[in-house]
């Protein structure tokens, strides 16, 4: 009796060992622990679905342009490779970027992150508003959605993708810092982007053209610049400054344009003016002209640095951006009938879009 007791107990010992070593590593999981080893993570969180609808559609750029290099005492060519990054504006192969990516290139490369890459031509490229337009042959591409730029808030959360330092889609987040400002990229011909949304999301060399998206996965700029002696400002052009360009370079080759720099005079300025150039301004509001653009509507109607414009086919104005709204308005071919000052004479111009 006792002999077959043990012999039980012996039984039972083996079953319940052999079992413990079913459960070590390597053993199928059961179901309940199958769930527990589940990646962690939520699917459904606003980041992850910009990054999977936005990112499909959002290109690295390479350039290759040729640089004139001083060398003691002469001057030799060096190839220079540049990257950055642009954004699907349709389907038929139209890439929006900046034009500060792409200036001077005698190469450009998009590499789709479906792995793909095609040689690119420029549509059209404007200087003033840093955008620029590429075709590549191939259809039935993902595209953005653009957004209203005008509906944007400070304060609401916003993401970045692009190719940051030549690293591929990358990602970062952060907020709209504020909205409507005014960036001085060229201070020898006073040479402003205008209307600029700025973020502390990071972009870095590389994001430029790249799309800057709210938490909806619509792209509400494009980015653009970054301030280089501090951290978190970074700038992008609103979508709907973007969008304009991008369809009238499309359709005609290029922007519609005045064909002056300049901006806006208000007495303060114009007291300091006086002050410190000894030039007579008879008037204390209206676009002030610094640089006309050569060939330009502007040029052939002799408008010249120095003029302040003051009306547009009749109705005053008070600065550029007033300027700017009724050249757009006026459209390709159409006349402008301008007032302005040269020195202390009211003068008028008909300029042809």
């Amino acid at each position: 009796m006792v002999r077959k007791a043990a012999v039980v107990f012996l039984l039972v010992v083996c079953i319940v060992s052999f079992g413990w070593l079913l459960q070590q590593p390597g053993e199928i999981p059961m179901e309940d622990e199958v769930e527990s080893q589940t990646p962690q993570g939520n699917w459904e969180e606003p980041g992850v679905r910009v990054v999977q609808n936005v990112g499909p559609a959002t290109v690295k750029i390479e350039t290759l342009a040729k640089v004139v290099v001083d060398q003691f005492f002469f001057q030799t060519l060096e190839e220079q490779q540049g990257v950055g990054s642009g954004v699907i504006y349709r389907s038929d192969g139209y890439i929006l970027t900046n034009h500060h990516v792409v200036a001077d290139a005698e190469q450009i490369l998009v590499r789709l992150p479906d792995g793909r890459s095609f040689p690119a031509e420029i549509v059209g490229s404007d200087e003033l508003s840093d955008l620029a337009v590429l075709k590549i042959d191939a259809q039935d591409l993902p595209v953005i959605s653009l957004g209203n730029s005008d509906e944007i808030r400070v304060g609401q959360q916003v993401i970045a993708i692009g190719n940051p330092l030549g690293q591929d889609n990358t990602v970062t987040t952060g907020v709209v810092s504020a909205v409507n400002r005014d960036l001085l990229v060229d201070p020898e011909n006073n040479r402003f982007l205008e209307g600029m949304i700025q973020t502390d999301a990071a972009i870095n060399p590389g994001n430029s053209g790249g799309p800057l998206v709210d938490l909806n996965s619509q792209v509400i700029g494009i980015n653009t610049a970054i301030i280089a002696q501090a951290e978190g400002i970074g700038f992008a052009i609103p979508a709907k400054t973007a969008k304009l360009v991008a369809d009238q370079i499309i359709e005609h080759g290029k922007p519609l344009r005045l064909g002056v720099l300049g901006g806006s005079l208000f007495p303060a300025l114009a007291q300091t003016i006086r002050e410190q150039t000894d030039a007579k301004i008879a008037v204390e509001r209206g676009a002030f002209i610094t640089r006309v653009i050569r060939d330009s509507p502007a040029d052939q109607a002799g408008l010249r640095p120095g003029d302040i414009i003051v009306a547009v086919n009749g109705q005053e104005i008070a600065g550029m951006r007033e300027l700017r709204d009724a050249v757009q308005e006026t459209g390709f071919g159409g006349l402008l009938q301008l007032e302005y000052y040269r020195g202390e004479e009211r003068q008028q111009a008909e300029v042809q879009l």
